[in-house]
């Protein structure tokens, strides 16, 4: 398992505390090392148990992941020689090297976290896929989904009536042709039905404010709270559909859609868009 350690002071304000397992000495050493210039509190669990053991057997551990040997036919093959099982263990023990894929795929997840609910919108430019929508249509669930299993970097941004949407995502930004622009058909806007919508909200704040049912009213009412009101999904969606229609995004509907399910849909989008043509 790979592990990292920021070497910003960020990590130790927020009392952060690194576990990690890892079966090489040298990374253990490195890991270890880095979380001390960095200032982060680091927890070894499988060093000390190695070295344990090392004493004891008198052994050398071989700083790779123990992976099990194939028993299907255990039975049938019980009297096969050792020589042979060894060489079948040294082969299954190999551990490949990790691919360009993972290490995409790694910088992709660094990516959506920074970029998660609007917090850098400078970031968008470089962003392989935008999401965009309302409260509470899935946005970030959607977002790890695709940066893990595609590997893609994958920013979201919250779309609310009384807050301006940035000027990256706009079709009639006047910097289009500087780079600083999204292409529209990297957007995609996230809407779902608004009966839906209302009980998400309304769970969400019951849950917050630990009322339920006509004491929540209440309680909305006098805070002046437009949350879960259904004239102000209404407004909400309207106006996120009415965004999407003057900018070109692609207009997603996940009502009852596992978030898999929609992830998938989105990536064949992709595929047709950009693997299908040299843009």
């Amino acid at each position: 398992r790979d592990t990292s350690c920021s070497s910003s002071s960020s990590s130790s304000n927020n009392n952060a505390l690194i576990l990690f397992t890892m079966a090489d000495t040298d990374l253990r050493q490195k890991t270890m090392r880095m979380c001390e210039l960095s200032a982060v509190q680091a927890v070894d669990l499988l060093g000390p148990t190695l070295e344990a053991l090392s004493l004891i057997l008198n052994r050398t551990p071989k700083g790779m992941p123990q992976f099990g040997v194939n028993n299907n036919n255990h039975n049938s093959n019980s009297n096969a020689s050792s020589s042979s099982l060894s060489q079948q263990q040294q082969q299954q023990q190999q551990r490949p090297p990790l691919s360009d894929l993972y290490y995409q795929r790694i910088e992709a997840v660094e990516y959506t976290l920074k970029a998660d609910d609007g917090q850098a919108p400078w970031l968008l430019p470089q962003a392989d896929i935008v999401l965009v929508g309302v409260s509470r249509t899935g946005k970030t669930p959607l977002s790890v989904v695709l940066s893990h299993t595609l590997g893609l970097k994958v920013a979201n941004v919250p779309l609310v009536v009384e807050c301006p949407v940035p000027q990256q995502l706009l079709a009639n930004n006047d910097s289009t042709d500087d780079g600083s622009t999204v292409d529209p058909r990297r957007i995609f806007c996230l809407t779902v039905a608004p009966s839906e919508l209302k009980r998400i909200r309304t769970t969400r704040l019951e849950r917050n404010l630990g009322t339920k049912g006509d004491e929540l009213s209440s309680k909305v009412g006098t805070t002046s709270s437009t949350y879960a009101d259904r004239n102000y999904i209404l407004r909400d969606l309207n106006n996120a559909r009415e965004l999407a229609e003057t900018n070109g995004w692609t207009l997603v509907d996940v009502t009852g859609r596992a978030v898999e399910e929609t992830a998938s849909w989105i990536g064949e989008m992709m595929n047709e868009r950009f693997n299908n043509c040299q843009d």
